[in-house]
């Protein structure tokens, strides 16, 4: 035995079989299943980051890595003291690239915290996410995160990032000092080519003229003043065709102007037109194709509640609020807003106050959130839990069946991506920083989705009528959009629709379905994942649908006749 096979002969060398997958890089982690590359790490007791576990994957254009640690942080920052690292031997060969291990010659090493990457190839080049199209999530601090790396790309113009088929991976925390892998073991990855399952774009269009189209849109600095972007942001706003609109950074933006543009851009063959109102800062402009009947400009900081008074065939008026939180280390300050959203909305529950909603009054809570920081501000805003108890009570939770809102996902519409912010220029990665946030017990997110034009395919640009760079050229950020359906009569124990009766509701066992009009039937039922839980077709008069095999929860009933017609029932299963 040589030197270099006796050298060779004490490392464990773990090699995995690849394999491809559709991964959404979106922060929800149920697309990486067990069957998935993974290396569990034996849990150490260190003064720090403890890495626990890695899994990997890959399609036709990104290499996907997904890290699982003892200790929540913030990727990109040290706002928890933190010096994780990624590095990647590319070429599968120990002896070129920077010796961080034994075993290891990394041609890549990305630096989370200081937001940059070291590309050790001949001449050594520095080098941004951008050049190598890092997307990771989430935004806020975690435990787990997932990351999607460019496999197509040329980091310093002239390299390509993987030369080989087979990779070795490395994360190490240079604070803590943990490795995974640890010394003498190696990690091999190698990229399954096997096409994955093609994305179906979104359809841009309303399924049904009577949902509700919510649209927020951060404009960057005032842009529909600005004559340079005027002509992107009427391609967007006519082609997505909102009802209601929460524009931010309007701070200079005039109301009166704005309403012109709307007006000019979307008519509605109305004597009034748009309806348009601003908060006392200038930055938040809401925009409605109904009258807004009343605001509350002076109650919240950086964010502006309106109520909207919805046509007689929804039978309910509209609470809606447009939020541009405060922005990068604003910790403190961003938890100070939502503590005030939440102890504001719990108010708006009950009689007397400063606000008072009739029963079941759906709210949408939309907007540029800036959630770069703490986890916390959205647990807040999802669940109710106030930190700040002394100046703004006890939280609990604020929806009308006392439950989570929900925090609506808007992943982009030609991407398996979830973020909503991107710009190449700056150190941070694209993220999700626009959230569309809403009562679902009175409320069912029918459409959502991120409109990004620059990754759709020609055909789709011109069938709906963008320019590839209208997006980007627009803002950094991107408009998020929701389609939402109303049922105000949601959360008692019997709920009678049009041709349905539905009950018990909530349920512990079994739900009855009585259908008032005579038609063919079927019944799905969606977790608040959208996956499918149950499927029962061929009904007539009456079934009953058995749901002690599923956990606690809320449900949404899907309840489709012969002809297409639909209607959503939300449902809330018991122990």
């Amino acid at each position: 035995m040589n030197f270099l096979t006796s050298i060779l002969a004490i490392f464990t060398h773990i090699v995995i079989i690849a394999q491809s997958a559709p991964i959404t890089i979106d922060g929800v982690y149920d697309d990486w299943t067990t069957d998935l590359a993974t290396f569990t790490d034996i849990p150490e007791s260190v003064s720090g980051i403890d890495l626990l576990e890695m899994q990997v994957s890959n399609d036709a254009n990104f290499l996907f890595i997904r890290i699982k640690t003892d200790t929540e942080f913030d990727l990109t920052t040290d706002l928890v003291s933190q010096g994780l690292m990624l590095y990647i031997d590319a070429d599968n060969d120990p002896n070129t690239g920077y010796n961080i291990q034994n075993g290891y010659g990394s041609e890549l090493g990305i630096n989370f915290k200081d937001r940059m990457a070291h590309f050790n190839v001949n001449p050594y080049s520095q080098v941004s996410f951008s050049d190598i199209q890092m997307r990771p999530a989430p935004t806020v601090t975690s435990n787990e995160f997932e990351i999607a790396i460019g496999r197509n790309v040329l980091p310093d113009g002239i390299n390509p990032l993987f030369p080989s088929p087979t990779i070795r991976i490395l994360f190490k925390d240079e604070i803590s000092g943990d490795s995974m892998p640890n010394n003498n073991t190696i990690f091999y990855y190698t990229f399954d080519e096997t096409p994955v399952t093609p994305l179906v774009p979104t359809n841009l269009t309303k399924d049904d003229p009577n949902f509700i189209r919510i649209v927020a849109y951060n404009t960057l600095f005032n842009g529909l003043e600005d004559p340079n972007r005027l002509d992107n942001f009427e391609n967007i706003i006519s082609i997505l065709n909102p009802d209601i609109i929460g524009f931010s950074e309007c701070g200079d933006t005039n109301i009166v102007y704005v309403k012109g543009l709307l007006d000019n851009w979307i008519p509605l063959g109305t004597s009034y037109g748009w309806y348009v109102i601003n908060d006392y800062t200038g930055d938040l402009i809401t925009a409605s194709r109904w009258e807004i009947v009343q605001d509350w400009e002076l109650s919240l900081y950086r964010q502006f509640p309106v109520l909207i008074d919805l046509p007689e065939n929804y039978n309910t008026d509209l609470l809606f609020t447009n939020s541009h939180l405060r922005c990068c280390s604003a910790n403190y300050e961003r938890q100070e807003q939502v503590d005030e959203y939440v102890a504001f909305m719990l108010d708006a529950k009950t009689q007397g106050g400063e606000i008072s909603l009739d029963l079941n009054t759906p709210f949408v809570y939309a907007g540029d959130l800036n959630l770069v920081g703490y986890a916390q501000q959205l647990t807040t805003l999802v669940t109710g839990d106030i930190q700040n108890t002394a100046t703004y009570g006890q939280g609990e939770p604020y929806d009308w069946d006392e439950t989570d809102v929900t925090d609506q996902i808007c992943r982009q519409t030609d991407k398996r991506m979830a973020y909503t912010w991107r710009e190449d220029s700056s150190s941070f990665p694209p993220g999700r920083l626009d959230y569309m946030i809403f009562s679902d017990a009175v409320m069912v997110a029918e459409k959502s989705f991120t409109l990004q034009t620059e990754v759709m395919p020609t055909d789709r640009l011109q069938a709906y009528g963008f320019n590839q760079y209208d997006t980007s050229d627009a803002s950094d950020h991107f408009p998020v959009v929701t389609d939402f359906s109303i049922n105000a009569a949601i959360g008692i124990s019997e709920i009678e629709y049009e041709n349905t009766i539905v009950y018990p509701n909530p349920v512990k066992e079994k739900i009855s379905i009585i259908f008032n009009k005579s038609a063919i039937y079927k019944v799905l039922l969606y977790d608040t994942f959208g996956v499918l839980v149950f499927l029962k077709e061929n009904i007539y008069n009456t079934t009953n649908v058995d749901l002690r095999s599923i956990s606690s929860g809320v449900y949404f009933m899907s309840i489709i006749d012969e002809n297409g017609n639909k209607e959503w029932i939300k449902i809330l299963k018991e122990d």
